[in-house]
């Protein structure tokens, strides 16, 4: 998951060391101890619609297909291959 957000929380110290600790014990920063925690406390329809991850290289900018776009490239593709003059089963 991408971290494109910051939050300043103030907490008791000996919440901080416990977290620390655990982190330890995760092998995590403290910083991803305290981001699963919280995501594994908000239930899942609570969350918000996940993130859409933008296109890059070639497609950047571009709307994602749809089912449509892809059922015609089947179309144009199975026309390429069928032989001229091939009587089409459609």
């Amino acid at each position: 998951m991408a971290k494109d957000a910051a939050i300043t929380v103030r907490i008791p110290g000996d919440l901080k060391r416990r977290l620390e600790g655990a982190a330890r014990k995760a092998r995590r920063s403290l910083s991803a101890e305290i981001a699963h925690r919280l995501e594994s406390s908000v239930k899942p329809e609570e969350r918000e619609n996940p993130p859409v991850r933008p296109m890059t290289g070639r497609f950047a900018g571009m709307k994602a297909p749809t089912e449509a776009d892809f059922a015609e490239v089947r179309r144009m593709l199975w026309a390429r291959l069928t032989p001229k003059g091939a009587r089409s089963h459609s």
